[in-house]
């Protein structure tokens, strides 16, 4: 995290797809697929909607975004216009936030506190 200025506060978003294996079996690879793409995309507008920022996919179904000059407000701003565009997208994604400043000494604690984060409402969704 040497590239972000320091003394900034960032938005750190962690998303995870639900239901990918489902669409994988039930629709295919080539569905699955659409469905990544569907996420990163709606991902990579709400940051550049936001400011500075970056989307990273972590793995499978999982993906971070990270926007630079975000407190609090603007973070819950953020999430609320993620949920909106996969509501009207028909996606579901659990999102787990976190806003920091900068510098970051070890992003890898970051990404586990907003990891938690993520299944906390997972959990919610789930019920």
């Amino acid at each position: 995290m040497t590239n972000l200025p320091k003394g900034i506060s960032c938005a750190f978003v962690f998303g995870d797809v639900n239901g990918l294996k489902r669409m994988n079996d039930v629709h295919g690879h080539e569905a699955g697929d659409v469905l990544i793409k569907t996420v990163a995309r709606i991902m990579q507008r709400a940051q550049q909607g936001a400011g500075e920022g970056h989307v990273f996919r972590m793995g499978g179904d999982e993906f971070l975004m990270i926007v630079e000059h975000a407190d609090g407000q603007k973070t819950v701003a953020i999430i609320q216009s993620l949920r909106d565009a996969f509501r009207a997208n028909n996606v579901s994604v659990a999102l787990g936030h976190l806003t920091c400043m900068t510098p970051i000494s070890d992003i890898d604690a970051i990404i586990t506190k907003v990891d938690r984060e993520m299944y906390k409402d997972k959990g919610r969704q789930k019920r």
